[in-house]
C-alpha cells in the first residue's frame, strides 16, 4: 500500500520541522510500504523558491573552482584548466610529518601556511609533459612520437564558494597498510582572507573546463568576496583512520555564540575554546558585512 501525502502543507503556517516530523511519523508507523512526501516537497518549494521544480540540486554553496596552470619550461607556454572542487584538501608541510608524537604534539602550524603550500608552484619530475605548442608543428609535418618536456604546475582558486570547506589531511600512509594521524595543532583565525590564494587574472577563452561554469564565475572576484568568517570546526578524536569519534563546534548566527556538539549533548562555549580545537575540517562562510566584526 502506498500513501501519497497531499500536495499542500498540513498547515497554513509552513514549518519544515513540522512537515519533517509528520513525514517521519508516517514512515515509522509501519502502515505503508511506500510514502510519497509531497507535502514536505511543496513546503520546501514555497520557502525556498530556488529549489522549485525537479532539476537536480547540488550543494552549490560548497562549489569552488580551481585553476590548474601548467607551464612548459622549454617554450614557456602555459596551459590552463578550470576544475570544480567541493573542498580544499590541505597537506601539512613536510617538517610536520614527524614520527615522534611528543614533538608533533608540541609543534604548531598555521592554516595560512597550509594554504600557501596548496597554491605553491611545484616542478613535475622529469620530461613527462606533452606541450601543445612544442608539438603543434611536429604533428603537421611528422608522424614521430610527441616531444616530452619538463614543466611546472600551480593550483590557484579561480572561483570562491559561499561556504569554504577546508579539509586538513591529518592521516598519512606510514608503511604499506597503515595510516597514522598527524597530531600537530593548526592555528586558525576567525577571519580568513583568501585573496593571496586566488587567481587574479582571467584565463584565455580557450581554457578547457571539466564542468560547465555559470556566468557568475566569469571575471575576477571583487575584493569584498575574499573575506570569510569561521562558522564551524569538525574534530576527530582518536588515533586511527578507521576508528574514533567526531564532534563539532558550530557558530549560532542568530544568538551570536558558539556551541560544542557532541552527539546529543550541546554546550555553549567560548571562541577561545574553539580556537584551541584540534581541527580536522574547517568551515568558513563568506562575510556579508565588511564594516564591523562579529562579536566574540
Amino acid at each position: 500500500m502506498e500513501l501519497i501525502q497531499p500536495k499542500e502543507p498540513s498547515s497554513k503556517h509552513i514549518s519544515l520541522c513540522h512537515e519533517l516530523h509528520t513525514l517521519f511519523q508516517v514512515m515509522w508507523s509501519g502502515k505503508w510500504a511506500l510514502v510519497s512526501p509531497f507535502a514536505m516537497l511543496h513546503s520546501v518549494w514555497q520557502l525556498i523558491p530556488a529549489f522549485r521544480g525537479y532539476v537536480q540540486q547540488d550543494a552549490q554553496e560548497f562549489l569552488c573552482e580551481l585553476l590548474d596552470k601548467v607551464t612548459c619550461l622549454a617554450c614557456s607556454h602555459r596551459s590552463n584548466t578550470v576544475e570544480p572542487f567541493w573542498d580544499l584538501s590541505l597537506e601539512f608541510p613536510e617538517r610536520y610529518h614527524s614520527n615522534n608524537r611528543e614533538s608533533a604534539a608540541q609543534a604548531s602550524c598555521h592554516l595560512t601556511e597550509m594554504l600557501a603550500k596548496f597554491t605553491e608552484t611545484e616542478a613535475l619530475e622529469g620530461n613527462i609533459y606533452a606541450c601543445d605548442q612544442c608539438n603543434s608543428a611536429k604533428r603537421r609535418t611528422s608522424s614521430k612520437p610527441v616531444t616530452l618536456t619538463e614543466a611546472q604546475k600551480q593550483l590557484m582558486v579561480y572561483k570562491l564558494p559561499q561556504v569554504l570547506r577546508l579539509h586538513l589531511k591529518r592521516f598519512r600512509w606510514s608503511g604499506r597498510n597503515h595510516r597514522e594521524k598527524i597530531g600537530v595543532h593548526v592555528s586558525f583565525d576567525q577571519l580568513l582572507n583568501m585573496e593571496p590564494y586566488c587567481c587574479r587574472e582571467s584565463p584565455p577563452k580557450s581554457v578547457p573546463c571539466s564542468a560547465p561554469s555559470s556566468s557568475s564565475s566569469v571575471g575576477l572576484p571583487r575584493p569584498k568576496h575574499f573575506l570569510y568568517e569561521l562558522s564551524a570546526v569538525v574534530m576527530h578524536h582518536g588515533k586511527g583512520f578507521g576508528s574514533g569519534h567526531y564532534t563539532a563546534y558550530c557558530y549560532n548566527t542568530e544568538g551570536g555564540f558558539w556551541v560544542h556538539c557532541n552527539d546529543s549533548k550541546l554546550d555553549v562555549c567560548s571562541v577561545e575554546e574553539v580556537c584551541r580545537a584540534q581541527a580536522y575540517i574547517l568551515f568558513y562562510t563568506r562575510r556579508v558585512t565588511q564594516d564591523k566584526d562579529r562579536p566574540l
